[in-house]
């Protein structure tokens, strides 16, 4: 763990880099977001009490809390603390496939009704996917996988170029997931993605 606080770092600024080069405008605070796994975490509880604090030259991330391996009493109470470590840190946490009381958010709602007026995230894997998220009153999408990922080993990627296009026609912020990292990010700019989503940053690596 003692290279995940500069990881982190290094991957938002690569994340507000890539929506500063977008000339879409985008009223999200935060550019880069973290998902947990626990096929591939170990003490998540450890790792987000290692984050840096959300101030001055460090702006907000967002967590989504997975952890879908785990019995669903298990899950709730770990996400419940992992909820409290995060906002207090100055971050915002949306829980996967549920709400949770005190979240900021759900990222892959199982029906959009359960929303109840929290930010909301969607996955997408093809264009007709986002379209669909969007009028259905998505906030924000993670477009994937963009680049290969050991999320998905052996697994087709979009490329940046089709992954670009397919941005460009999707009428809300889109952000970059699947194999992201300061290199890749570079191979983005330009196209009209407003951050990046990394899993890999939680096991003290920059690819995702």
């Amino acid at each position: 763990m003692a290279d995940f606080q500069p990881n982190v770092r290094a991957l938002s600024a690569a994340a507000w880099r890539l929506r500063a080069a977008s000339p879409r405008p985008c009223p999200l605070p935060f550019a880069l977001t973290l998902f947990t796994d626990d096929r591939r975490q170990g003490d998540i509880e450890g790792l987000v009490a290692a984050l840096p604090k959300a101030m001055g030259d460090f702006p907000p991330l967002a967590i989504v809390f997975r952890h879908d391996g785990l019995a669903a009493a298990k899950r709730e109470a770990l996400a419940h603390r992992v909820r409290m470590v995060v906002q207090a840190k100055g971050h915002y946490f949306l829980m996967a496939r549920g709400g949770l009381p005190g979240a900021d958010g759900i990222h892959a709602p199982r029906r959009m009704q359960d929303r109840l007026g929290h930010m909301v995230s969607i996955p997408t894997h093809s264009l007709g996917e986002g379209l669909t998220g969007a009028m259905k009153g998505a906030d924000l999408c993670f477009l994937s996988p963009v680049f290969p990922t050991a999320s998905h080993p052996g697994a087709a990627s979009l490329g940046p170029a089709r992954a670009a296009a397919m941005a460009s026609q999707l009428p809300l912020p889109v952000f970059a997931l699947g194999g992201m990292n300061e290199m890749t990010a570079r191979r983005l700019h330009g196209g009209l993605f407003q951050g990046i989503g990394a899993i890999g940053a939680f096991n003290s690596s920059t690819t995702a």
